[in-house]
């Protein structure tokens, strides 16, 4: 008989016999009994339990992937317009929260996304490409299946797009694999974080290969500092060609005004220097006979006026013009004579007397018609110089305004030339051109794994083990949490 054997009657019958004394035991004590014999801690099963599961966990710890991760730290910092860095400014102008918070987001824009994709390939890369669902395995399997079948025009002659096709942008979006879920898949992976209140920033990704780790950080930063640096060289190349259109502008309208200026000078004759003084000379010499002919014109006028008047009075004989003139001195003396010889006027005295009156009349006509002449030279002069005033009046007039296209062509000038300068001085710009970030420490490849962590595996693996040997020892647990609950 074993020692179970030899002690299980003793017990029945030491549990017993109490029942039979009361007669108030019934078969739910004798069941309860019977359960706490067999509900009993065992240190054995416990550590039986508890090795299991750290033998369990030694095993798997070799066989856990491992993610790396690799950041690189940038500092934000503004800049000028130009695209340099001044610190000064930062300190007067330093970036509040949402311009930081802007620059985070940045790093998850589809453009970088898709910057880091082609750069490393990671549309046929494991790790990241999109895997294909049940539906799309079934999908190629009938088209590798009807690949043998179909016509060479239906199957072989339209092949998939190429992954080069893919990034080289060659292939309509129809063809290209799910960029969308390529995308989301490498954001999953991504790690932005911001070091307390500074300035810097880390920025990385997460692999299971710490080369590749690296290399999609530091695709990252370049695109990040390169996308940049390119929509600074975009805005400056506006600007550059609003200044070359700037100075085409200057320079149309600078020819332009050169070429009216030009013309105008040949138009109005102000091109002949010679002209204005040749104007001049005929006003000044033209003036001089004015003033010599109205002198003459008033004396023939008032000579004549004033034979008029004695030829009048009767009193012509005395007038100087009569008394100069050789032809009445001569007949004067022709008529003394002949009133010398006769006592009788005779018929040549008479004709010497109707001569010198026919002479007299005619000194009178003479000298009216001398005034007559002065008069007209007068007006002559007068109209002459009239003409060629006015002649002086319009070219000061050309010249006023020639003096205006000529300060118009200076103007255009200067703002070409100011326009030029302009675009000479903003050619260097595009090579100094900085990213509003700087890298402090460049993305490196990582030595220790980000997961599984060492010392958080090893109390994971220990408190599953306390759980398991305490799972061993379930019955009695759960008969001393029936008796607590009893209480």
């Amino acid at each position: 008989m074993t020692k179970q054997n030899s002690v299980d009657p003793i017990s029945s019958i030491a549990l017993l016999t109490p029942a039979t004394e009361n007669h108030s035991v019934g078969a739910d004590a004798i069941q309860a009994a019977a359960g706490d014999r067999e509900a009993r801690y065992s240190l054995r099963r416990f550590l039986l339990g508890g090795t299991a599961v750290i033998a369990l966990a030694l095993f798997a710890w070799p066989m856990l992937p491992r993610v790396y991760e690799s950041t690189a730290t940038l500092v934000l910092r503004p800049t000028d317009n130009e695209g340099q860095t001044d610190y000064a400014q930062a300190m007067r102008q330093p970036l509040d929260e949402n311009s930081i918070v802007s620059a985070l987001d940045a790093f998850g824009s589809v453009a970088l996304a898709q910057s880091v994709i082609d750069a490393n390939q990671l549309a046929m890369d494991d790790e990241f490409k999109v895997k294909q669902g049940l539906t799309g395995r079934v999908h190629n399997a009938i088209v590798t299946m009807l690949d043998g079948v179909l016509p060479q025009t239906l199957a072989r002659d339209t092949p998939a797009p190429s992954a080069k096709d893919l990034m080289a942008g060659n292939a309509s979006p129809e063809d290209a694999p799910d960029a969308a879920k390529l995308r989301n898949n490498l954001w999953a992976k991504l790690v932005v974080n911001r070091n307390r209140l500074s300035y810097t920033v880390n920025v990385g990704f997460r692999s299971n290969d710490p080369l590749k780790a690296a290399m999609l950080t530091r695709s990252l930063v370049s695109a990040y500092l390169d996308t940049q640096v390119r929509r600074k060289a975009e805005n400056v190349d506006g600007m550059n060609r609003l200044l070359e259109d700037h100075v085409r502008q200057a320079r149309d309208r600078a020819d332009r005004s050169a070429a009216e200026m030009e013309a105008f000078l040949e138009k109005s004759g102000l091109i002949d220097q010679g002209a204005q003084i040749s104007l001049e000379s005929q006003l000044s010499a033209l003036s001089t006979e004015l003033a010599t002919a109205r002198a003459h014109a008033i004396d023939a006028r008032t000579r004549a006026d004033n034979l008029e008047l004695m030829k009048s009075k009767g009193t012509l004989d005395s007038a100087p013009e009569v008394l100069a003139s050789p032809t009445i001195q001569r007949l004067n003396q022709s008529l003394t004579e002949s009133m010398s010889r006769l006592a009788v006027m005779s018929t040549e005295s008479r004709n010497i007397m109707e001569q010198a009156q026919v002479e007299r009349d005619r000194i009178v006509a003479s000298v009216r018609v001398e005034a007559d002449n002065w008069d007209r030279r007068e007006q002559l002069l007068s109209a002459e110089i009239d003409k060629i005033r006015q002649d002086m009046i319009e070219r000061r007039k050309a010249s006023l305004q020639l003096d205006q296209l000529r300060r118009e062509a200076e103007n255009d000038a200067q703002v070409l030339a100011d326009a030029q300068t302009r675009l000479k001085t903003r050619a260097p710009t595009l090579e100094a051109l900085k990213p509003d970030a700087e890298v402090l420490s460049p993305a490196t490849v990582p030595v220790k794994p980000v997961f599984p962590i060492l010392p958080l595996y090893v109390a994971g693996s220990l408190g599953m083990a306390f759980l398991a040997g305490a799972g061993m020892n379930a019955s009695a647990i759960r008969r001393d949490a029936k008796r607590l609950l009893k209480i």
